[in-house]
């Protein structure tokens, strides 16, 4: 009887330890086989609503988001992509400069000597790729971290070329940036018709990207964030206007929250955080930037 007791507490023991793992979603143990970055270079966040995005919005729909997430500062590409992929706030680091303090590493000096999301990603063997459309964002990927680097002339030819790609080699990490909406802007503006066509002919690119990773069976693997680097006012983003420091910041996963709007502050260097935590990988306790944990079921 002694023995027959023993045997039914551990079947009972057993059976509610498992009723808790199964019952509790445990975010602390995501790994994804792939995480995508995507930047628009200089996506304002109200022109979610004024441009016809269906392919971002249906992120947003279908993913996790806020549009109140914030850049660096200075609100410029290199400083801003320098923050997402070191998961450092640059504010700490440099010299003041006007109302501007300088980020602690600019392309005169070379590639950034900071642990990137690619250096920590190579360390666990990981394959990792950019894709770009300028070709100064070389200095966020110093020699040995990043497998493959592109520069593209414009979105569709970088969307193609990280098609062919992923196919080939399905790479862990990835970093994809279109530039076309910064350039716009500052030759017409961004309030303009035609920095509103820039965007929608990225949101085409990125609805061809979308359709690729489906088509080659590794979207329920994938995590995607679509964010950018800065806003702007009519010609420029060099003052720290809401419409430039603000920016939108979308996650899209099979294990994301769908339509759920982030309760916390997102700051842009959080992103290499996440990315990270997605992938299995524990972030830095140094760095600012700390993983969304929220988006995740």
């Amino acid at each position: 009887m002694k023995l027959q007791k023993i045997g039914l507490f551990k079947v009972l023991f057993i059976f509610f330890t498992l009723l808790l793992v199964f019952s509790n979603k445990d975010v602390s143990a995501l790994s994804y086989k792939h995480s995508i970055i995507i930047t628009v270079d200089g996506l304002r966040a109200d022109s979610l609503s004024t441009a016809n995005l269906k392919n971002i919005n249906r992120l947003l729909k279908y993913g996790s988001h806020t549009l109140n997430a914030s850049t660096v500062l200075p609100p410029i590409t290199l400083q801003a992509h320098t923050a997402l992929v070191t998961g450092l706030d640059p504010r700490k680091y440099g010299i003041e400069l006007g109302f501007w303090k300088l980020n602690f590493w600019t392309p005169v000096l070379g590639y950034t000597d900071k642990e990137t999301i690619f250096s920590i990603a190579k360390k666990q063997n990981l394959k990792t790729a950019m894709f770009v459309g300028k070709s100064k964002l070389k200095y966020l990927a110093p020699k040995g971290t990043v497998d493959y680097f592109k520069v593209g002339s414009d979105s569709k030819e970088i969307a193609s070329l990280f098609c062919v790609y992923m196919e080939r080699e399905k790479p862990n990490l990835t970093l994809i940036h279109f530039p076309e909406p910064d350039k716009t802007g500052h030759r017409e503006g961004w309030e303009s018709k035609d920095y509103l066509k820039a965007l929608e002919v990225v949101d085409a690119s990125i609805g061809f990207i979308l359709s690729e990773i489906e088509e080659i069976g590794l979207l329920k693997d994938t995590l995607i964030v679509v964010t950018s680097d800065h806003g702007g006012l009519h010609k420029s983003h060099a003052e720290p206007h809401p419409k430039v420091v603000e920016i939108p910041w979308i996650a899209f996963g099979s294990r994301v929250k769908r339509g759920y709007r982030i309760e916390k502050n997102v700051f842009i260097y959080d992103t290499a955080p996440t990315v990270l935590f997605a992938l299995g990988i524990t972030p830095p306790p140094h760095w600012d930037g700390k993983p969304i944990k929220e988006i995740f079921e």
